[in-house]
């Protein structure tokens, strides 16, 4: 018996079972909820779950792949948007601590209904939550549950812009290969990391080399209009202060919505020591910021915010210089990476590491090769 079978744990014959979700005032309901035939039970929310919160920063804490992007600070703010149409997708250990969770993943339906979409706050890292108590054997829970007629959803489901060769990456190929599912990775690109000390010699192309030039000659001409400024905040206070700022930025509708979004999730991540906000201020004027989330020793640039009339003074890329020192200092930092819809930046090319990126896609059911190589076929296109 391999070790990926073992993992997998016994499957009796009996088939997943629906339960009642039991009503409480003030309290969200389950859109379904299933007894799992190898124990546990697993549960789709459309609504913040409130009661769930706790358990769900436990899991975070004990995943086996860090991800900001997944606390419940950010969890809860993604449902409560209707734009989004997303819904929570739960394993839970009933043997355990009661609320134990052990799988989370939040996900969206395509708007054709071709397939499922693991996903998090817009642009963030899409890796599910899964605890690092026997993982192959919860992903595998998940694949089952998510693949019932009961939950009633698209046989494919797509992980987006994953670490090649990140825990969720290995283990959830290993479980669709152990199942006998077919599953794709598409959309293969690298991306930098910074984990350790910079060595700038020879990292620049000569077209790289003369863009950094004149990026130099620009910060020149930024230092001449006034005394500039750089300010991490990290506490509750210093990042209470910074949004009043980072407000200034958000020069349209659709931003300053997605702002004021964002907000109560910046002040639940700042009482944990989860958020860096970045900025350049240019005599007392913020001029350029960027969001950062922090969990696990692992930091995002997330968002890059720049004044818009100063665009052309390649504000992001002098702020991204000056994040790359204070994270190099950071103690809580082990690696710092960009979200794929952030960058790329010319200053990434300074920082020693690599990582591969890929989508992975799986078919649930099978006989749905077909199907899978018309849906991976667009993931490929997205990230050429």
């Amino acid at each position: 018996m391999s070790i990926i079978r073992k993992d997998l744990g016994p499957r009796p014959p009996a088939r997943l079972k629906s339960k009642l979700s039991v009503v409480r005032p003030g309290k969200a309901v389950a859109d379904l909820r299933l007894e799992l035939r190898s124990g546990g039970e697993f549960s789709i929310f459309s609504e913040a779950p409130d009661d769930l919160e706790p358990a769900i920063d436990r899991l975070a804490n004990q995943a086996i792949e860090a991800n900001p992007f997944q606390s419940a600070a950010f969890v809860m703010t993604a449902l409560g948007q209707s734009h989004a149409h997303q819904r929570l997708a739960l394993v839970e250990d009933t043997a355990g601590e009661a609320g134990a969770l052990a799988a989370l993943m939040g996900f969206s339906v395509t708007d054709r209904g071709s397939h499922m979409v693991a996903a998090t706050a817009e642009g963030g890292y899409h890796a599910p939550l899964i605890a690092r108590h026997r993982p192959m054997a919860t992903i595998d829970q998940l694949f089952e549950a998510l693949a019932g007629s009961l939950a009633n959803l698209p046989g494919i489901i797509a992980f987006p812009a994953l670490l090649a060769d990140g825990a969720f990456m290995r283990s959830a190929r290993a479980v669709a290969a152990a199942r006998g599912l077919a599953f794709r990775v598409a959309g293969a690109f690298r991306g930098r990391a910074l984990s350790g000390r910079m060595d700038p010699t020879g990292a620049l192309s000569r077209a790289e080399r003369d863009a950094w030039q004149d990026n130099l000659g620009k910060w020149e001409a930024l230092r001449r209009k006034g005394r500039i400024a750089y300010h991490v905040a990290r506490n509750p206070r210093e990042v209470s202060a910074a949004l009043q700022d980072l407000s200034l930025l958000c020069d349209t509708p659709e931003n300053a919505s997605r702002f004021s979004a964002f907000v109560p999730v910046a002040r639940l991540l700042s009482e944990n020591d989860r958020l860096r906000i970045h900025a350049l201020y240019l005599e007392d004027q913020l001029i350029a910021a960027a969001i950062q989330p922090v969990h696990m020793g692992a930091a995002w640039v997330w968002k890059m915010l720049v004044r818009p009339d100063m665009e052309a003074l390649a504000l992001g890329e002098q702020l991204m210089m000056r994040l790359t020192e204070f994270n190099l200092g950071d103690a809580n930092i082990a690696v710092t990476r960009v979200t794929p819809g952030a960058g790329p930046f010319l200053a990434e090319r300074f920082w020693p590491g690599e990582d591969g990126y890929a989508s992975l896609l799986v078919a649930l059911r099978p006989g749905m090769e077909r199907a899978l190589d018309s849906v991976a076929a667009t993931y490929e296109d997205a990230d050429a």
